[in-house]
């Protein structure tokens, strides 16, 4: 994903691409939107017939194989024409499965144009249920669109065989959201995350959908053991990535949580903890991108308080 800047009105903030009310006391992040016909979709080439496109949005994994095309996410409706270009330029198969990591609108806005040019959408029960719920409240951008529906649902994993290829799709526990999937190209020895990992800056957490802090920390243990030393990971956002790259995500959301916990514990307001900037020093690797220092702290907070409630 670009650099993000942005001018959403106040009192807003961008959820995984979406648009949402913020919790009380939770500032803002704005999105901007890009010149979509000047935005490019960028071919990674990873062996054995996957690819990575990366874009504005979420990144997409591609299998291509003699059958047809495997799809990993499906981008800003906007990008459409762009993405199957690309895919066009890998493989002349048509697409024909399309998996949704997760719900959000970056990496499901294309879902109602690949299924109504035939291709078949999965995801898990939640992320249905989300984007049926979504569509049915007119929430935008969802419109009432049943070619955008997912119509085979995961509930632990399944397993695709194409082009050579075991895909194993995942359904890991609430990291991102409570419906997130993992997808391994097991031959090929890469690993698409959507954004249970965030490479390279921080992550937005989608906790009105189940998503929490601690589930991502301890999914990414699960993920460094899924990969091998060559393993290539692509994240729900930014560059290709690799185990050692997991590891060093961890141990920052481990550091934010705890400097969170400690001012928790210590009494201070949410208002209180943004304003004494506290993550000042990881924002140098960390902060350059739409999620920022007062958000990633206000979400952390949210949930940590919640749970000292649930305590007591």
């Amino acid at each position: 994903m670009k650099k993000l800047v942005g001018t959403l009105a106040a009192g807003l903030a961008v959820c995984g691409g979406l648009v949402a009310p913020v919790a009380a006391g939770r500032p803002a992040e704005h999105m901007e939107l890009p010149d979509w016909s000047k935005t490019p979709v960028e071919d990674r080439n990873l062996g054995h017939g996957v690819h990575m496109l990366e874009s504005f949005g979420g990144n997409i994994g591609v299998l291509a194989g003699d059958e047809g095309v495997l799809l990993v996410d499906a981008e800003w409706p906007e990008l459409h024409d762009k993405v199957v270009a690309a895919v066009s330029r890998i493989s002349r198969q048509p697409i024909r499965y399309l998996v949704n990591t997760h719900w959000h609108w970056d990496h499901v806005g294309g879902d109602g144009l690949f299924g109504k040019a035939g291709a078949v959408i999965f995801s898990s029960e939640q992320t249905r249920n989300y984007i049926v719920e979504a569509q049915q409240q007119h929430d935008p951008p969802y419109v009432v669109d049943p070619a955008a529906i997912p119509v085979v649902t995961i509930t632990n994993g399944t397993k695709f065989h194409l082009g050579g290829q075991t895909v194993e799709v995942v359904h890991v526990p609430p990291a991102h959201t409570n419906g997130d999937l993992i997808v391994r190209f097991v031959e090929a020895d890469v690993i698409q995350t959507g954004d249970t990992f965030f490479h390279g800056f921080y992550p937005d957490i989608d906790q009105p959908h189940g998503g929490t802090i601690d589930g991502m920390i301890a999914l990414y243990d699960t993920l460094y053991k899924m990969c091998g030393p060559n393993t290539r990971i692509i994240p729900g956002h930014g560059p290709v990535a690799n185990r050692q790259d997991v590891r060093e995500y961890q141990a920052m959301l481990r550091e934010v949580r705890n400097r969170v916990a400690k001012a928790v514990a210590a009494g201070m307001s949410e208002e209180q903890l943004v304003a004494s900037h506290p993550l000042d020093d990881l924002d140098v690797k960390w902060g350059g991108n739409l999620i920022k220092q007062p958000y990633l702290l206000a979400i952390v907070y949210e949930e940590l308080k919640d749970k000292e409630k649930a305590a007591h």
